[in-house]
């Protein structure tokens, strides 16, 4: 525990010294820009389903349960709200929402170099790619997990009909742990593909395992803290008026991302990646 503590302090430290603050804030700036048209591809999808209704509602639960409390209202009505929206305008989101989310992973990518003392290896080009490949890698397993959320209510309700009674509870305990665990699992198995994809010269899964399983509990903690307080103690809108929303899912952004970099400072404590002088001498030139 010693150690345990020694380490997350001295990741702080870091933080601190590679300007992991700075980092954070323009990686939150591309996520908002990410979140609102995302939410608006997303709801045109839904509209155009034989089965609109019900995924509507799935998805608005899962936003309730996602986002802080007190700015899911703002990301519902995306999928409330009954205006067309033009093909041609969905297109240009979804290129705009791709960019965007491959600008934030960017961010990230440096805040993990500088994690590592890692130099610039890949150019411009190389760079966006590989940001291009961990936004799609991360969606997958991402949807899984939101998915997940999203139907579990369904799925206990399904169980709970078909389990005798006097294992009711039972059942829904066992359940619930379950799918909070896959949805933590499913949280580190993402985390675990962009800090090993991230920067140059991957090393074994093993060594972005700690890093990824220790952000994973301190965003779940992070999160509801900061609905707690966006709850009883913060008054956002009076403060910011309309534009409320989109500062505080920014300020969210933002913890998520010093989150993520934390994660990133604590695997370059435990395993450092080593350079080799020929390497930083390619870098330089």
């Amino acid at each position: 525990m010693r150690r345990f503590l020694r380490l997350l302090k001295s990741a702080l430290g870091r933080c601190f010294d590679h300007d992991v603050f700075g980092i954070a804030k323009a990686a939150a700036y591309s996520g908002i820009i990410t979140l609102f048209p995302a939410m608006l591809v997303l709801a045109a999808i839904l509209a155009a389903s034989n089965q609109r209704e019900l995924l509507i509602s799935l998805v608005t639960r899962a936003l309730w349960r996602i986002l802080p409390a007190g700015t899911a209202t703002a990301a519902i009505s995306y999928f409330t709200s009954s205006q067309d929206r033009p093909i041609p305008l969905l297109i240009t989101t979804s290129v705009l929402t791709f960019w965007t989310a491959s600008g934030m992973m960017i961010s990230w990518m440096e805040g993990f170099r500088h994690a590592y003392d890692m130099p610039r290896v890949w150019g411009l080009v190389q760079e966006r790619l590989v940001a291009f490949y961990l936004v799609l890698l991360s969606f997958i397993p991402g949807t899984f997990a939101t998915g997940l959320v999203a139907f579990g209510s369904q799925l206990e309700k399904w169980i709970v009909l078909r389990a005798p009674g006097a294992f009711h509870v039972y059942i829904l305990l066992a359940w619930t742990g379950v799918r909070w665990t896959i949805s933590a699992a499913t949280s580190v198995a993402v985390l675990a593909i962009i800090y090993h994809y991230a920067v140059p010269r991957t090393r074994p899964w093993h060594t972005v395992l700690p890093g990824a399983a220790l952000a994973t509990i301190i965003w779940f903690a992070a999160t509801l803290a900061f609905g707690f307080y966006l709850q009883h103690v913060s008054e956002y809108s009076l403060v910011y008026g309309s534009v409320g929303v989109a500062i505080t899912l920014m300020v969210w952004m933002y913890l998520v991302s010093l989150v993520v970099l934390f994660g990133a400072e604590f695997n370059a404590l435990i395993h450092p990646r080593y350079v080799s002088r020929n390497s930083r001498s390619h870098s330089s030139r």
